[in-house]
């Protein structure tokens, strides 16, 4: 489950893996995403930061909804159990599957040498042999083909894992090892204590620290909505008081007089120690003596083997980058629906693009062993570009997915944390409602990304037949035209919703002012945050939407009224006149910049196969 969490994946290559680039570019790259906003967003380390936050937080739901079932209802809870029980002791345990081919080296050669009867009665009635194995049989198939030197490889032409078990069942049997063994226990030893340590930080019911920053927001949210005419000297004392008084609780927990004493401070210490040490383990005892351990024995044999590995980026199995294959192994990332379970075993449906990817293979055997042209070239240029075009849309839907969900979870979750409860506290008591939305907002986009898969795949027989295709249904807006429209609507988003939330309070700090439709601004405050999280994926929105926005969030400056006063115009002493200039001033930018954005079409202009082409 450790693995699951926060193991690197493909995604994350670039990053865990910069094989090509010198430290002094990594540096740069490194400097460019903290002083570029586009860059921040798009780096690497911030989105494995954001995947590793995500699975924690589903594993944290799906847990508290075990505990609050067995709390509720016990006896439920039990019968579920007894039949988990049941089928952990039948053939369908495919974790006693895992366990074997990690652990029980008996069982597992008794596999092998099954296995390699049924390679030598291949070898003796065919003429070449291809491997296509999935999940735990690329395992096997490694194995096989590993087996005396390389002996197996006689016949074999081509061995292509799909989603395998490769990877993960390998570091399984490295936890065998003492010293990994070791690093495994010292790496959440040192999570525990760096968590002890800094606690007073990110506990705002029992920390100082914590509390103060609260104070901090809300002694300086009501000045957001409130004019500038109505700050009078004794609102902004009061405000600077708190402002004071927040900053002293600050520096008084810090302190080690204060909440962060010298027990803590050592936890932390002990917490990078063992972090450190981890990390000169991991670099010079355990991956010095890992480099390319999954490279197979070269043979004299005249037919060359063919080594190619598949996987989508979401696969819980085939997504893991460590440990490293020889190079040229490892193919682009498949698309097929962005899901860690429903991808493992969805690679070979009939409207998957693996199958017709290995086409091309099949392809390049006929015309290399029959020397006639079958269309094999252009047959896999035209795959290429169709995989493109869903790799692409399948990261700005998933993009788009995962900013609502981050919506989603704030606005559930922050609530509770400035009523004082931890970040975990807060993901157990909102776990219905962050379940809720999981599900739903997968339920949309795994239907959405069906469709869309299987239209480009239906466009794609199209063109391989040779027929006329229609305008390409793709339109995505290139990267460089994302960052200030979705900056901008960003800043509407923010302005929006704490203008709201100071005109509430507002509303309840001054009765006699007349304060309306703060309701308004929220809703603005919406329709702006997923504008800006569509716009930031690559989608293209109506101008009208984001005009509407923006008109919402005037609505609280035109409906409501200040005190009266004979020497101030009446918008001066209006509540929310500050919003609505701030709001409209960022929905002008980000309407100048959506109409200036530059649209691509995918999967972009058709090309003949040829006189070679092989109908489908």
């Amino acid at each position: 489950m450790a693995l699951l969490l926060v193991g690197p994946d493909r995604r994350d290559r670039s990053f865990w893996a910069p094989t090509e680039v010198s430290f002094k570019r990594t540096f740069q790259i490194s400097l460019s995403s903290v002083l570029s906003p586009s860059a921040f967003f798009s780096s690497p380390d911030v989105r494995h930061t954001g995947r590793m936050a995500w699975r924690f937080l589903t594993s944290l739901v799906l847990l508290s909804a075990f505990m609050a079932l067995f709390f509720k209802h016990p006896w439920w809870t039990a019968g579920g159990t007894t039949c988990l029980i049941v089928l952990l002791s039948t053939r369908l345990n495919v974790a006693d599957h895992v366990i074997m081919a990690a652990t029980r080296d008996k069982e597992r050669e008794r596999l092998l040498d099954f296995l390699e009867d049924r390679l030598h009665w291949m070898r003796k009635h065919c003429d070449e042999i291809v491997f296509i194995a999935h999940s735990q049989g690329g395992f096997l198939a490694h194995q096989l083909m590993a087996r005396h030197g390389g002996r197996n490889q006689e016949k074999v032409i081509r061995m292509v894992g799909v989603g395998s078990g490769l990877k993960p069942i390998w570091i399984l049997q490295q936890m065998r090892r003492p010293l990994v063994a070791v690093v495994a226990w010292m790496i959440p030893i040192a999570s525990l204590c760096l968590t002890w340590g800094a606690s007073p930080f990110i506990e705002p019911g029992n920390s100082e620290i914590a509390a103060g920053t609260l104070m901090h927001v809300q002694a300086i949210t009501p000045s957001l909505a409130m004019p500038l005419i109505a700050h009078s000297s004794d609102f902004v004392t009061t405000m600077q008081n708190d402002v004071v008084e927040a900053t002293n609780r600050i520096l008084s927990g810090v302190l080690v007089v204060g909440e962060m004493t010298w027990e803590r401070w050592t936890a932390i210490g002990v917490s990078v120690t063992l972090t450190i040490a981890c990390g000169l383990i991991l670099r010079f005892r355990i991956l010095s003596e890992a480099r390319t351990p999954l490279t197979l024995p070269s043979t004299n044999s005249s037919m060359q083997l063919v080594w190619e590995e598949y996987s989508s980026q979401h696969d819980v199995v085939g997504r893991m980058l460590l440990p490293t294959l020889p190079q040229g192994v490892e193919r682009e990332a498949t698309p097929v629906l962005g899901h860690p379970l429903s991808d493992h075993t969805a690679y070979f449906d009939s409207d998957g693009l693996l199958v017709r990817r290995l086409a091309t293979g099949m392809l390049a055997d006929l015309e290399s062993s029959t020397s006639r042209g079958f269309g094999a070239r252009p047959w896999a240029e035209t795959v290429a570009r169709y995989e493109r075009t869903l790799r692409k849309q399948h990261d700005r839907r998933r993009c788009f997915q995962a900013v609502l969900m981050l919506w989603v979870a704030s606005a559930a979750l922050l609530p509770r944390v400035a009523r004082g409860a931890t970040l975990v506290e807060a993901a157990i008591g909102s776990w219905w409602f962050l379940a809720v939305a999981t599900m739903a907002l997968s339920t949309i986009f795994t239907w959405q990304g069906r469709k869309s898969h299987r239209e480009l795949t239906a466009m794609l027989d199209a063109e391989l037949r040779g027929e006329p295709q229609p305008k390409p249904p793709v339109r995505i807006v290139n990267p460089e035209h994302r960052t200030t429209a979705t900056l901008a609507l960003t800043l509407g988003t923010v302005c929006a919703f704490f203008g709201a939330l100071g005109l509430t309070l507002l509303s309840d700090l001054q009765p006699t002012w007349n304060i309306h439709s703060p309701g308004a601004a929220l809703l603005a405050a919406i329709i702006f945050a997923t504008l800006a999280a569509a716009t930031g994926s690559g989608y293209r929105v109506q101008r009208r939407w984001v005009l509407g926005a923006g008109l919402l969030a005037c609505i609280p400056a035109l409906t409501s009224s200040g005190p009266y006063s004979p020497d101030t115009p009446s918008w001066a002493t209006t509540p929310g006149v500050v919003l609505a200039v701030v709001v409209l001033a960022a929905t002008t930018v980000a309407l100048i910049s959506v109409s200036r954005a530059r649209v691509v079409a995918l999967p972009g202009p058709s090309s003949a196969l040829g006189s070679g082409a092989v109908p489908h």
